[in-house]
């Protein structure tokens, strides 16, 4: 893997089905806001079935060769597609082995 990887669960919907899809919502408005800003070649995008957080949809994976890995939960489908890219970038940015700092990521922090 060269470029860092952003996995994004298609199946997150919240415990009472009411927004099924959500991540499948997440997933194509990244991967639209990935090609319109032309990042294709900053961070691969891949849509996967399940990263077992379903507890906490929506769910975000960011990993990559001499990377810590970065999981975030409860991304909200419609308000943060761009806090995901903007969190993408930041990582695609580290240096092999550099750590953020407390384990953050722009706009989309863990509390």
């Amino acid at each position: 893997m060269t470029r860092p990887l952003v996995s994004i669960c298609r199946r997150c919907e919240d415990e009472d089905e009411r927004d099924a899809g959500r991540g499948e919502l997440l997933f194509e408005s990244v991967k639209e806001l990935r090609k319109k800003l032309g990042l294709k070649d900053v961070f691969e995008l891949e849509a996967v079935k399940c990263l077992g957080l379903c507890r906490s949809p929506c769910n975000v994976m960011f990993e990559g060769d001499k990377r810590s890995t970065y999981t975030r939960t409860q991304v909200h489908a419609v308000l943060e597609p761009m806090a995901v890219v903007q969190a993408a970038r930041a990582y695609a940015a580290l240096s092999p082995g550099e750590e953020l700092s407390e384990r953050r990521l722009p706009g989309l922090s863990a509390d």
